[in-house]
């Protein structure tokens, strides 16, 4: 019998081995239009609700009168925080250990904020009932730079003072100042400083990773419906994170987890913008159980783009030593995260899973401390973790900038730098400064074969001749090549790493 070497070109015809690609089954459903999402789910009798938002960033609410809304056709209710607060279901806790208002509670903390929710028989009706509905305001300074925030008076948060109006203690410990969310620190400190202190070289550099929005083709939404002969309430919805948005609910509805059944329908992408919980959430549950008839909350596309959660607004500083050959001695970042009014989701600045013990990149560095400073400024809610962001993005952009900014002060090819500094192939199971065990890679093959790939000896001598022919006056066109070593965590880690209200993370299970 003839022995046959199967390749991985033969396992990839035959669909067939570990690491090979595997066919869509979703796509002839998509691309014939018989998708299921939120927006298709109809029920016998469903309401709609939606939002009458704060046209301010930052202001008092002095009166709310919805006796205008109430008389428009269609309209059957207008919920606010007065209604939900004797009920305690004004505020809500957050993923990230932190609470949020689901609709303004006195004050607004942000553009585009809920302040009322109105019921209606169609969509139409509750368009009209939110123009009815009559907000008067009173404006307060406005903060949106984090660093701002932290040296201002202004208190933008009344909860995050106490009766002597010190900063109260926050859901991650003491608060710097009353606009301070979280402090969260990883690694060694004064042994970092003393490295650093010492070192032949040191490069430092600032730098900022802007507010981005994941912007999803599909909009957040879901529809709640509380039977409530049986006491259970079924919540379809555009969630990433199902088993979250029922702990959440529990949580603040009083109804336990086995009452409640989360559905996800198809979702028109994501990309970490719908793992959070929001107001609308909430209210549709508290609608439908006032109600007693099901209700659908869909937000528009200008919602989405000016509240659904931000992802990033970080404000990273580093230093980083190295000797004059160019091996790194130690590595120092500390961040400033503007999360914007809440500190809504899970993010990537707090949890050991995401951005903190990853910093160090794919470089063997001995010695490395990262420090975390969570703020609140008038802005919508940030730090969702926006596609991979929770377990690497940032923290790439960051030690590679600082890869780069090494090379320059060192005068040395910031290719044959991360050579230098790349964690070896013997080195694995490697235990990185930061606490974070990598399994294994082969870095330095992977890095050769890119360069040969790209022909990057010869990118770097077009490079110099165009610099040349520049200063010659030849060509106004120069050339620039950039470099970068991806590194990657996958899932969201263990629970003793992530503690999400509770929740276990991918080494758990639950049975019910």
């Amino acid at each position: 019998m003839k022995d046959e070497a199967v390749t991985r070109e033969d396992r990839v015809a035959s669909l067939k081995g570990m690491g090979c690609s595997r066919k869509r089954v979703e796509d002839a459903r998509f691309t014939q239009g018989k998708g299921n999402y939120v927006d298709d789910i109809k029920l016998d009798g469903m309401l709609f609700g939606d939002f009458v938002r704060s046209p301010y960033a930052h202001a008092k609410i002095t009166n709310i009168d919805t006796s205008a809304a109430m008389e428009v056709p269609g309209v059957l209710a207008v919920l606010t925080a007065a209604d939900l607060a004797p009920l305690g279901l004004h505020w809500m806790p957050t993923l990230a250990g932190d609470k949020q208002m689901v609709l303004a509670d006195g004050k607004v903390l942000f553009q585009g904020q809920e302040v009322a929710f109105v019921v209606a028989e169609d969509r139409y009706a509750a368009a009209d009932g939110i123009e009815a509905v009559e907000v008067e305001y009173e404006e307060l300074p406005v903060i949106v730079d984090p660093f701002a925030a932290l040296q201002s008076d202004v208190v933008l948060r009344p909860d995050t003072v106490g009766e002597d109006g010190s900063p109260s203690d926050g859901a991650h410990g003491p608060r710097k100042h009353h606009n301070h969310i979280f402090t969260w620190e990883c690694g060694d400190k004064d042994p970092t400083e003393q490295v650093i202190a010492n070192a032949e070289v040191v490069a430092e550099e600032s730098m900022y990773y802007h507010r981005t929005h994941p912007c999803p083709l599909e909009t957040c939404g879901c529809v709640a419906s509380m039977d409530k002969v049986n006491g259970k309430l079924t919540l379809w919805g555009t969630f990433q994170a199902p088993h979250a948005i029922r702990t959440v609910v529990s949580l603040i509805s009083g109804i336990e987890e086995h009452n409640i059944r989360v559905i996800s329908p198809d979702i028109g992408g994501g990309f970490g913008n719908k793992v959070g919980a929001y107001p609308g959430y909430v209210c549709s549950v508290v609608a439908s159980i006032v109600t007693g008839k099901p209700v659908k909350w869909i937000e528009d596309r200008m919602d989405n783009l000016m509240t659904t959660a931000f992802a990033r607004d970080y404000w990273m500083k580093g230093r980083i030593s190295a000797t004059k050959d160019g091996k790194i001695t130690g590595l120092h970042c500390h961040v400033t995260a503007d999360h914007g009014g809440f500190d809504a989701c899970a993010d990537p600045t707090k949890f050991p899973a995401g951005f903190m013990n990853i910093c160090t990149g794919s470089y063997d560095i001995p010695t490395a401390f990262l420090e975390v400073d969570g703020v609140y400024t008038n802005k919508a809610p940030g730090g969702v973790s926006y596609r991979c962001s929770f377990r690497v993005t940032e923290a790439v952009y960051f030690i590679e900038r600082m890869i780069e900014v090494l090379a320059i002060e060192l005068d040395m090819d910031a290719s044959e730098l991360r050579k230098i500094n790349f964690i070896k192939k013997e080195q694995f199971p490697y235990k990185a400064a930061l606490g974070w065990e990598y399994d294994s890679g082969d870095y330095h093959t992977a890095w050769d074969k890119a360069m040969k790939a790209v022909d990057y000896d010869g990118l770097r001598a077009e490079q110099k001749q165009r610099i040349e022919d520049f200063k010659a006056g030849k060509t106004r066109k120069l050339l620039g090549i950039g470099l970068t070593h991806f590194t990657e965590i996958v899932g969201a880690g263990p629970v003793k790493n992530c503690d999400i209200l509770g929740l276990g993370m991918f080494d758990s299970c639950e049975i019910r």
